[in-house]
Parts: C-alpha cells; sequence; structure tokens
C-alpha cells in the first residue's frame, strides 16, 4: 500500500509521499546535499533530471540554487529516502515559469527525489548555543592535538587559539576546558622556544583556579619556561608549589633537583666572580708610584742640558739639602726618646678600629 502524501507546510504548497525510507539525521539550512531527482509537468513531460548525469546533483540548502520547493522538501528528508513530491507554481518557478527548461507560466510541479548524502553546515561562531560553542571547542582540541603529535606545533597552536575562542561556558566543566587548552598553547609556545607566551598562558590557566591536576601541569609547565629563560628562583618557587601538591610526582622531583643543583652553581659563580673583582681592586691601587721617582727621572733626563756651572751649582745646592736633612732626621731621633711611651693596649685598640672602617 503505498503512503499517502503528508503537507509540508499549512498552506498545502509543498506535499511530499514517501517511496523509500532513509535513517538518521535530517539536513538543515547550509547544509550541502547530493541528491538524484526527476521532475515533470501535470502531462508527465519531464522538464529537468539529473537520472542522466553521470554524478549526482550537489544542492545547497538555503541558498536558492533551485526552487524554494526543494528546500522545504529536503529539510525533511534522512539519508537513502527517495519521496515523491507535489510543488505549487509558487514554490516552483512562480508566474513567469522558466523558458530555458520548459516550464510554463503558473505550472505546478511533479518530481522524484532521493537524498543520497549531505554534510551538516556548521554555524556560525554567534549562531551557536554555549553549549554548542563547548562540544565545537572539544572537536578542535581533538584536531590539534592530532598536530601535536605529528610535531606539527604551530598548526596545533593554531588550532587550540582557535577552539580557546569557542570557550564560553563559565561552568566547572567550561573552565576545566579552558584551562586545558590554555596548558596546551603553554606547550606549543615551549616547543616553539618561545617561553615568555609559554609563560603567559600557564598564568592564566592558574588563574582559572581548576583541579589540583590542572594547577600541578601549570606550575610545572610555567617552571620549565623559567628555567630557559634563566629564572631560576621563580622556577624553584613553582616547582616547589608543585611539590605540595604531588610529593609523588617523577617529573617535579627531578626538575627540583636539577633547580637546585643550578642555583648553586649559579651562586658560586657570582661568588667567584665578585672575589675576583674585589682582589684586582685591591691590585690595581697598590700599583700607585711615588711622584719622586717621576721627579727623580724628569731631572736626570734634563742633566745632559745643563751649562756645567749650572750643574756644579746644583749639586752644591742638593748637598747642602742632604745636610740639612740629616741635621733634622737626628733631631727628631732625640725628640722621640723624650716622648713618654704609649701603652700597648691604647695601640691595639686604635688597629681594632681601624680595621672595622669600611673601605
Amino acid at each position: 500500500m503505498e503512503a499517502e502524501f503528508i503537507n509540508l507546510i499549512e498552506d498545502g504548497g509543498v506535499k511530499k509521499r514517501i517511496i523509500q525510507e532513509g535513517q538518521g539525521e535530517i539536513p538543515i539550512d547550509g547544509s550541502r546535499c547530493k541528491i538524484l531527482y526527476k521532475g515533470t509537468l501535470d502531462d508527465g513531460t519531464i522538464f529537468d533530471s539529473s537520472l542522466d548525469k553521470e554524478r549526482p546533483y550537489k544542492f545547497r540548502i538555503g541558498k536558492d540554487e533551485l526552487i524554494k520547493g526543494f528546500d522545504i522538501a529536503l529539510k525533511s528528508m534522512k539519508v537513502g529516502e527517495k519521496s515523491e513530491l507535489k510543488i505549487t507554481s509558487n514554490y516552483g518557478y512562480g508566474n513567469e515559469g522558466n523558458s530555458y527548461k520548459n516550464v510554463p507560466k503558473n505550472a505546478n510541479l511533479t518530481y522524484e527525489i532521493e537524498l543520497i548524502n549531505f554534510k551538516q553546515a556548521k554555524k556560525k561562531k554567534w549562531e551557536m548555543t554555549p553549549e554548542e560553542k563547548h562540544q565545537e571547542a572539544i572537536n578542535k582540541r581533538t584536531k590539534g592535538t592530532a598536530f601535536f603529535k605529528q610535531q606539527n606545533y604551530k598548526e596545533a597552536q593554531k588550532i587550540y587559539k582557535k577552539a580557546l575562542s569557542y570557550c564560553t561556558l563559565t561552568t566547572e566543566e567550561g573552565n576545566e576546558l579552558k584551562a586545558s587548552l590554555q596548558l596546551n598553547l603553554s606547550i606549543c609556545y615551549y616547543q616553539l622556544e618561545q617561553y615568555k607566551d609559554s609563560i603567559d598562558y600557564a598564568k592564566k590557566a592558574l588563574d582559572l583556579k581548576t583541579n589540583q591536576q590542572q594547577k600541578l601541569k601549570a606550575l610545572y609547565r610555567k617552571a620549565l619556561a623559567n628555567i630557559k629563560m634563566a629564572e631560576l628562583e621563580e622556577a624553584l618557587a613553582d616547582l616547589r608549589e608543585a611539590f605540595k601538591i604531588d610529593s609523588t610526582n617523577s617529573a617535579v622531583i627531578e626538575e627540583l633537583s636539577r633547580v637546585k643543583k643550578l642555583l648553586k652553581e649559579s651562586r658560586m659563580k657570582e661568588k667567584e666572580i665578585y672575589s675576583k673583582l674585589f682582589q684586582q681592586k685591591l691590585y690595581d691601587e697598590s700599583e700607585i708610584e711615588p711622584k719622586e721617582i717621576e721627579i727623580k727621572e724628569a731631572k736626570s733626563e734634563g742633566s745632559s742640558c745643563c751649562d756645567p756651572n749650572e750643574k756644579i751649582e746644583e749639586e752644591n745646592q742638593l748637598k747642602q739639602k742632604d745636610d740639612k736633612k740629616e741635621v733634622q732626621i737626628q733631631e727628631e731621633k732625640c725628640e722621640e726618646r723624650e716622648k713618654p711611651k704609649i701603652d700597648n693596649n691604647e695601640n691595639n685598640s686604635k688597629i681594632v678600629e681601624e680595621s672595622a672602617t669600611p673601605v
């Protein structure tokens, strides 16, 4: 027994009778459908058909590619379904007809149509509900992870960023997905040697305050990037926080040990550098020569240019000066013997005070 025609719209302008049942989902506006069809007029004349073509006809719903009745009918069909359609002129070629296909004005149309398959149209981001965006973010994360496993970090990073733009849910589940994508971006940027961006995304994941496991990952990845940037104190603090969360995590324990070793080596080098600088300063100060040497050298260089008489006079003057100096020395010795002896304790006290003065 043949199925009866059913109205697909209230005014009865498009009717459908199922010849062969289909299965699965139905297409929506924007879906690209592959169909087989044959169109006839009331007198049985075939005016259009895809059956004589090698490939199924590709038809996008909602783009006015054929007649309005097709859009209405296909949005009621499942994959594999065959149906007969009755379409009035209002939903066909109207009061103008179609001279190219030999369809007269105000003609009613009959079609046999089969939906081979379709590709579901994707909604625009602004058309999606928060739940639909959440699912799209998950789909993109899966795609990004596939590129990451292939070590194509640049492509993975691009897809993770797109996925992140779909994260609008503020629920616990939504925040965990967002943190997951930020952690993935952190490790992508680390692999691309863009350590500042790696740290920034790890910080964003921490700010979401999701579960402890994600917090541990964020601290660990932030620490790795800080090590690369020689920010060892920051890395040490991050790893200690991670260790508090999970003291059995082998990766955290290994990096914690490594950072402590690096810090120790760094401090030893700093001490060595400062020590050398201090010794160099003392050495430079001790190399200052007395001015008397320069004066004597200057005099010896200029003596050959002097007049002989002037040279004799100069020698007499020097001899007189030496005699006076000898007398002065003898006087000072006498005065020294006459001075009262200073207590040894007082001398020691003075040495201690001088040695405590900053250099």
